[in-house]
């Protein structure tokens, strides 16, 4: 049944906020390897390709689902995955509920309703939060392994639920809570509850205490986390009991859900609407508190929910996101707890009719269960593409300045520059120090030639995160474009600082280098970048024009040998190593036949009305003594370039012709102008 009303999740193509990180731009995701397994495990407290939390199991899965053709252009295996484990839990809620009660029925029923809760929907469907869904499947597995222990007194059972929460914890940290949690399950319903069963969860305390350390560091040092004053700290239970009674609402009636919520505008105790959540939260935490002495699991199945939720509430602030679905995904649990019992209590109520009791019961599941299930799929209609997601998320939020962002970057993506540049506008005009939204505007009108506006907000984006090689590296590309190479210089080093295996960091400084009269320091730049990727056949090619400019032909020869080898359709590669072969003054070099072999077949591919390419032939012509036929290629080429009105390039061409009239052969030396653009 739950498999049946998240079906349509197969087909959702929506890619959500992080999901880039998570596995678009992921290098180790998306290219499946034990190295990247040994990435995700190594990188404990910097973790590099997702920056915030260790969540080694979480990525590996996703790159597991990678390996069985999931990308981002065809999400059915992530989506596979991620019902398949929707599924799993909900087998493992009915496993506990049934175990802890003893009643099939009500177990079902309450299993039934968690798993077709419109909350579940999010969690499903948005691949970066496989980390919630596997979570939860392995700190269910372990209460359940812990309750084994409790029954049968096996050492073995125990080792297993230790064991399971070290594997929730690599999936996402955020259920460091289970020790407490599981107290409360000792106090009600085992009643068992005894400082001997608070020493027995040393092994859960030590593990929680350490994962929590590494959040907080692993955090701090790849996302940051925004530092709170003495006010916050005194505003955070305002906060945090408006989300509590928030959540329960939707729980109650799950409608207009979204990942992003809108917060109260002032988050404080003097809005109506936060000091109402404050006083509902306060006054039910009493009255169950009060009746606790009589009927303790209503307090235990509370005070479970917020134990659980509390570490995305806010007390440390590592999101940007104030309330969301997927928080809600494991700490439900607890009230299912609540549920349970209560369900359990009408079913196998004491006081006749019995028959009549169940019959009532069973008809508002059904009805219930069928409105959730509805809910279900009229919650997934927004999934089904990108774009139609961020639009309803900003239709539910539209002063989110996170949405505006997403959707200028969907905008531009969609050839639609204007409405993406005017949502990115309006995302700085609610958060003017917004870095991710100066960063993708700089780099929207840096593609539109507007260097001057693209250099102010990439410049801003830097400043805002000082510590992003990204931000860095693009302020120097934007720099280059208007001419400033000094300054783009700088950007270049700043951002091999922050990021020394930046490779298009070196080969933009080896250009820039290059272009200012330095081929020397250029090719020890192209050398650091080719040592990261040896195969790139660009890298090789900068780096032999640049040996050609320092005067070393026969290094950028074996270089521009290395860059046709390594793409052999390249023209422009082509064209230069025959250049070289045909026109340098170093004797043992010069190879005039290979030349115009290589400078043929460069013509060839650009249909031999490349002025350049011609201009080469040419010289490969005459070196060979070929100079009647060097003569007219060279006209040929002048003709083309004067067509395109290239006069300059025309004149040099004209010089040479009369050269190869006179019989003379075309020596080059090095210089700028002898070697294409870097």
């Amino acid at each position: 049944l739950v498999a049946a009303a998240h079906w349509p999740v197969l087909k959702a193509q929506a890619l959500s906020l992080d999901d880039d990180a998570f596995v678009t731009y992921n290098p180790l995701v998306g290219h499946p390897s034990w190295t990247s397994v040994g990435r995700f495990f190594q990188e404990v407290l910097h973790p590099s390709t997702v920056r915030g939390y260790y969540l080694p199991l979480s990525m590996t899965s996703l790159m597991v689902d990678v390996a069985a053709g999931g990308s981002a252009s065809d999400l059915t295996a992530f989506h596979r995955t991620g019902l398949s484990l929707h599924v799993l839990n909900v087998v493992l809620v009915f496993l506990l509920l049934y175990r802890l009660f003893g009643a099939l029925v009500p177990a079902t029923i309450v299993a039934l309703l968690f798993g077709l809760h419109p909350l579940t929907v999010e969690p499903v469907a948005w691949i970066g939060e496989r980390k919630t869904l596997l979570a939860t499947f392995f700190v269910l597995a372990g209460v359940l392994a812990h309750l084994e222990h409790v029954r049968r007194g096996s050492p073995r059972w125990r080792i297993a639920g230790v064991l399971l929460f070290v594997l929730g914890l690599l999936s996402k940290p955020t259920v460091v809570m289970l020790p407490l949690l599981l107290l409360l399950l000792d106090a009600w319903p085992l009643r068992r509850l005894g400082w001997g069963t608070v020493r027995e969860k040393w092994p859960y305390f030590l593990l929680a205490l350490v994962s929590g350390a590494i959040t907080m560091v692993s955090h701090e040092r790849s996302a940051s986390i925004v530092p709170m004053t003495a006010a916050d700290y005194l505003n955070w239970p305002v906060r945090a009991g408006y989300l509590l009674v928030f959540y329960l609402v939707k729980i109650v009636w799950p409608v207009n859900l979204t990942s992003v919520y809108p917060p109260p505008e002032p988050f404080e105790l003097l809005n109506p609407v936060v000091a109402l959540g404050l006083a509902a939260a306060v006054v039910l935490t009493l009255l169950l508190a009060g009746g606790a002495r009589r009927r303790p699991g209503p307090l235990v199945g509370w005070l479970w929910f917020v134990i659980a939720i509390t570490p995305t509430l806010g007390l440390v602030q590592y999101s940007w996101v104030v309330a969301s679905d997927k928080y809600v995904y494991f700490p439900a649990v607890g009230l299912l707890l609540v549920l349970a019992a209560g369900i359990g209590a009408l079913w196998d109520g004491r006081r006749p009719p019995r028959t009549a009791g169940r019959i009532v019961v069973l008809l508002a599941a059904i009805l219930l269960l069928a409105a959730e299930a509805r809910g279900v799929r009229a919650t997934l209609r927004p999934w089904a593409t990108t774009l139609s997601l961020f639009q309803y998320m900003e239709k539910l939020a539209p002063k989110s300045p996170a949405l505006h962002n997403e959707l200028g970057i969907l905008m531009l993506n969609q050839s639609a520059p204007e409405s993406g540049i005017q949502h990115l506008r309006r995302a700085l005009e609610l958060q003017p120090a917004f870095p991710e939204a100066h960063y993708n505007l700089g780099l929207a009108l840096a593609g539109r030639g507007e260097t001057d506006g693209a250099i102010e907000h990439l410049r801003m984006a830097a400043a805002l995160r000082p510590t992003d090689p990204d931000a860095a590296y693009s302020l120097g590309m934007a720099l280059r474009l208007a001419g400033r190479g000094e300054e783009a210089e700088q950007q270049f080093r700043r951002a091999l600082q922050l990021e020394p295996r930046s490779v298009s960091a070196y080969a933009q400084m080896g250009s820039v280098l290059a272009l200012r009269g330095e081929p020397g320091e250029a090719s020890r730049q192209f050398r650091q970048a080719i040592a990261l990727e040896p195969r790139d056949a660009d890298l090789r090619f900068k780096l032999g024009s640049a040996l050609v400019l320092a005067g070393r032909p026969k290094e950028a020869a074996s270089e521009l040998r290395e860059a046709v080898r390594l793409k052999p359709d390249w023209a422009e590669a082509l064209n230069a190593l025959a250049w070289l072969l045909a026109t340098t003054p170093d004797e043992t070099l010069r190879a005039p036949e290979e030349a115009l072999e290589f400078a043929r077949e460069a013509s060839k591919l650009t249909g031999d009305k490349d002025p350049e390419i011609l201009d080469t032939v040419a010289a490969a012509q005459a070196a060979v003594g070929r100079f009647d036929e060097a003569a007219a290629t060279a006209h040929r080429a002048a003709d083309l370039a004067s067509a395109a009105h290239a006069e300059g390039l025309a004149r040099l061409i004209r010089d040479r012709a009369r050269l190869f009239e006179r019989r003379g052969v075309y020596i080059d030396l090095p210089s700028a102008s002898s070697v294409r653009p870097l």
